[in-house]
Formats: structure tokens, sequence, C-alpha cells
């Protein structure tokens, strides 16, 4: 014979011996604390002429023949189900799934084969809860969400919501998942945790409010600049890089107050021709900008020196004052770093090399411009 099953109005078809079977699966709230389950039967009838009616089979957790099942209000299994062909078993355990299955039989008390069998799956929802955080708690940076959750067949995932959303889902115990609320918005968040069971069962728990402070941390920035301790020349090599929590939205970089570099990364490298600038002290600054707002910087002072070249270089016959032993003394502090010159000093003091009675300044005011200085100072040249 064919065989149907009709669950919850879809209908598929079945191959069977000698029953045609319809279930229809209904759950209602029992006073206790459990639930109770009625399952209805419907079966084609048998052709035999003879036929005095119907036995119904039933039996928990287990599909091996014969099926002895006890505890429905209809009876231990099998229940006589007369000439009619569909019957209601009540009051069965939703914790169990159940294997059902119907018989003919005649006039004499011969019995046909069991139909095919239709199988309805336990039908208790998992019990399921947000263990931590607690509710009312404030959370930040990196928190993590637990659950619990239990069920009698078996659990086959347990899912996490934030604001009924789904983030995380999880087949294995312990049940947990870490959540990062660092780039979250302040304001309340709604942690829940949905279960499934191995049939399908699910249950959603009790939703678990937290609130978030929002990304208050400010970014971190670095600057890589030349030392302050010694001047510093031509192409100087400036850089600056930024760090936060959650990421950098933009990265600035200032010289002397003037911005030369603005944009949306985390790392900045400028190349700096000094000699555009003055000699002196210079101040670098650089300020990061995460998405929330937060701001971070830093700054760096470093001297600049770079050597002024004579175009025509006068000889010391026409210096305007004489040198003296205050000149000798300046250009010792000048070629031992101890001074940094300007363009008055290097026109004065920078007259080495002395070749053939003349004077050719190299750009920079050293020991060999001292020698100079007092060989003049002596007479001796």
């Amino acid at each position: 014979m064919g065989v149907s099953m009709l669950s919850n109005g879809k209908a598929n078809t079945f191959s069977a011996l000698s029953a045609l079977l319809s279930v229809a699966i209904l759950l209602i709230v029992a006073p206790a604390t459990s639930l109770a389950t009625d399952v209805s039967l419907a079966w084609d009838p048998s052709p035999d002429p003879d036929l005095a009616g119907y036995h119904i089979y039933y039996q928990a957790n287990s599909g091996a023949f014969p099926f002895q099942g006890t505890g429905a209000i209809e009876g231990n299994a099998p229940v006589d189900g007369r000439n009619s062909t569909s019957a209601t078993i009540s009051g069965l355990d939703p914790a169990n799934s159940y294997y059902f299955a119907v018989t003919a039989y005649n006039s004499s008390g011969a019995e046909s084969v069991y139909s095919n069998i239709v199988t309805v799956p336990e039908a208790l929802p998992p019990t399921v809860s947000i263990t931590s955080p607690a509710n009312s708690d404030a959370v930040s940076g990196t928190v993590t969400v637990t659950a619990s959750a239990t069920d009698n067949a078996g659990i086959a995932r347990v899912q996490f919501l934030v604001n009924g959303v789904p983030v995380f889902e999880t087949a294995k115990p312990p049940y947990s998942f870490a959540w990062n609320v660092a780039s979250l918005a302040k304001g309340s968040y709604d942690l829940a945790a949905r279960a499934v069971d191995v049939s399908g069962n699910e249950a959603v728990s009790k939703a678990v409010t937290v609130s978030v402070p929002g990304d208050v941390i400010s970014p971190t920035v670095s600057l890589v600049t030349p030392s302050q301790a010694s001047a510093v020349g031509g192409t100087v090599s400036i850089s600056a890089s930024a760090k936060d929590d959650v990421g950098v939205a933009r990265l600035e970089l200032y010289l002397d107050g003037t911005s030369v570099y603005s944009g949306a990364q985390n790392t900045v490298s400028f190349d700096f021709n000094s000699t555009l600038a003055a000699n002196g002290s210079h101040i670098v600054s650089a300020r990061a900008y995460d998405a929330a707002g937060n701001t971070g910087s830093a700054s760096a002072t470093f001297s600049v020196y770079n050597a002024v070249k004579l175009t025509d270089p006068t000889p010391p016959a026409t210096v305007s004052a004489p040198l003296t032993i205050a000149d000798a003394q300046l250009a010792l502090q000048i070629a031992s770093s101890q001074v940094a010159p300007g363009s008055e000093e290097l026109l004065r003091l920078d007259l080495a090399p002395y070749v053939n009675g003349t004077s050719q300044p190299n750009g920079r005011i050293d020991t060999g411009d001292i020698v100079v200085i007092l060989s003049l100072l002596t007479g001796k040249i």
C-alpha cells in the first residue's frame, strides 16, 4: 500500500506494507511543569472483507519490534482503534520521541504486519540562559559572554544574539564567545542566547542588558626625528605613527605649526629639506584621531644648521673689524658644536683653507679656521 504522512500541513509520500498513516503533532500545556503531547494518526482502510478493526502500536525512544509503549491516556500498546481509520494517542511525554505503527485484524483475530513506521521526535525545548555578564553590568574592551544550555536529548548548537541579531554560534560547550565592544557606540545592549536541540526544538533565553561606555581611549602617537643633541642639515627624514584600540581614522603632521601631511592612515614619513629653513630650532608635531573623535598627539624639537656658502670670499685683510682672541674662542666653541653659527659668524670666521695668502672658505667653521685665526693674530701668515 502507499503511505503518506501529514505533518504541520505538509504532505510527504512513503512506501508501506499495509496502511496509510498521517501524523499531526499538537503540544498543549499540562497542569504540571512539563508538556503533554497528543499525536493524531490516520490511515487507509484495509480492503479485507472480514476486517474487524485496527490496532495502534506505539513505543518511546526505540523502533525495535514489537512496540510495547505505555503511559498514553488511551492505554498501553496496542490500543484498539476498532473500525475507525484515525485515532489520537494522548498524554505522551514530550521529552520522549515516539514510534507509531498500525495493524489490521479480522474476526478470527488474525493480524496483519505493521504498517510503515512513523516517528515523532521529542518536543521538549532546551533550557538556556546567559550566565555572564550579569544584568545591568557595565562592560568595556573585550568581554566573554557565556551561556548555559541543557536538554534531555542533547544540545545541537547555541547562538548568541545582540539586540536580537545573531553574532556568534557554537556547537561545543562551554558555550561562550569574546565580544569586542570597543568600537560600539555608547548605550545599552541586550544579550540573549538561542539553544537548539538535536530534535530541532529551540528556546531563547531571557535577555541580559548591559551598558557600553563607547570608545574613550585616545590614540597614541610616536615620532622619529633627529636627536636634539646635535644640529642636522640637508635632507632630514621625519616619521610619525599612531596606534588606537579600535583604529586610527586620521593622522596629521606639522612642522613649526604648518601642516605638511594629513591622511587616513596610521603611519607617515616626510623628507624635510632643511636648506629651505633657517638655522636653529624647529618643532615637529603629529596628531591622530580615531572614529569616536578621541585625539592623541606628540611633538619634538630638533636643530638645523646648514653652512652658508659665500659666493665672493673676502680675504682676511678686508674684514671690517680686526680679528681678536675672542674670535678664536668663538671659533673653538662652534667647531666643538657648543654654539651654532649664524651667517655673520660664518662670514667672519670661516677662513680655512688659507692658500697662497688667500682665504678659501669651505662653508663650515672647524679646527682649520681656528689655526688660521691664531696665525693671523700672531702674524705668522
